[in-house]
């Protein structure tokens, strides 16, 4: 069954249920499951990711949609009835920071993803209302904890204007003025430890970061900061004034590389078109998450180190198929690697 556009029907509930929460806040919505039909999964299933990694059953999204209409009205009168059981989660590690730590994950089953999607579009509708416009993702309880306490407590008392940016438990605060920068550092580690909550040692820090034109006989250069694998930092625009850049942060370029490196050395013996083809989708998903405006040079450099990658690893295929540069730029006029591409534009 082919992908639809979002269905107007559920986008219809989701407007009302969005509309029941804005005009009753506090008031316990305890009867949303009925808003749960085999359209709204259907509609789940849509905004599924397919590409992700298989659950412990080993059930691919196109194995699922064989029999979609069967599996969704199945799904259905399981979670409806009661007797829907979440099947195990399969346990990975993924690399962490540098690479010299991990971190386990678990893999939900399609199915199962299907219906937390389900049930995430009814919250979503419901929470949306609570959250504040610089919120942009969340974990259970992070919104009183962070979120509510700089509304309520902390910016009234300020000096200056202040702003927080945060998305999910990753955060920046940008304060007008060093002495609020430095009460709020103060006391945040408190306001955390109060809801049993730290913070991260090495990125929970001060950063002076005043445009360059504003602080003339200081010496030194304005710091950086990084946050959701980019670093922030001065620079000047094409028409000379001085603007917040981003270019992708050294530990994600770097963690990037290693796992292309990695898939490299372990499909080294597929098929060149295979192995062609999974290198485009990597390259062109990282594109479209760090092709930022100002940020093409990381995306030129990325390219070219992954056909340096892929020429390695080509040459060690056997003892007889080592790849020389002339060899390889024939081979990548033939399986060419995706161009950079800026898919985030701002005017600068």
């Amino acid at each position: 069954m082919g992908e639809t556009s979002s269905s107007p029907t559920t986008n219809t509930k989701l407007e009302r249920i969005a509309s029941m929460a804005k005009e009753m806040p506090g008031v316990a919505l305890s009867t949303l499951a009925h808003h749960i039909d085999v359209e709204w999964l259907r509609e789940a299933y849509r905004r599924t990711r397919k590409d992700g990694a298989r659950g412990i059953d080993g059930q691919s999204a196109e194995q699922y949609a064989e029999r979609l209409e069967e599996n969704l009205v199945s799904l259905l009168q399981r979670a409806k009835s009661g007797t829907y059981r979440a099947p195990a989660v399969r346990r990975v590690h993924i690399p962490k920071g540098d690479g010299s730590q991990t971190r386990p994950i678990g893999i939900p089953t399609f199915e199962d993803k299907v219906l937390q999607r389900a049930v995430a579009m009814v919250l979503e509708a419901v929470y949306e209302q609570e959250f504040h416009d610089f919120s942009y993702g969340f974990r259970p309880g992070l919104h009183e904890v962070l979120d509510e306490w700089f509304v309520r407590e902390v910016r009234p008392r300020l000096k200056g204007k202040a702003v927080l940016v945060r998305y999910a438990d990753d955060f920046v605060f940008v304060f007008a003025r060093k002495e609020d920068a430095e009460r709020v550092l103060d006391v945040l580690p408190k306001r955390f430890g109060k809801y049993g909550l730290t913070l991260h040692p090495d990125k929970t820090r001060l950063v002076p970061f005043e445009r360059p034109d504003k602080s003339p006989g200081q010496g030194g250069t304005p710091g950086t900061f990084n946050m959701l694998g980019f670093t922030y930092y001065w620079g000047r625009s094409r028409r000379g004034t001085w603007i917040v850049k981003q270019r992708t942060a050294k530990d994600r370029f770097s963690r990037t590389l290693r796992r292309i490196r990695d898939w490299c050395r372990t499909h080294r013996h597929d098929a060149v078109k295979v192995q062609h083809h999974a290198l485009w989708q990597k390259l062109n998903g990282h594109y479209g998450y760090f092709g930022v405006t100002h940020n093409y040079p990381a995306l030129a450099r990325l390219r070219d180190e992954v056909g340096s990658i892929w020429r390695k690893w080509l040459s060690r295929r056997s003892q007889k198929s080592y790849l020389t540069w002339t060899a390889m730029h024939r081979l990548l006029e033939r399986y060419p690697l995706p161009k950079p591409r800026i898919v985030h534009s701002y005017i600068t």
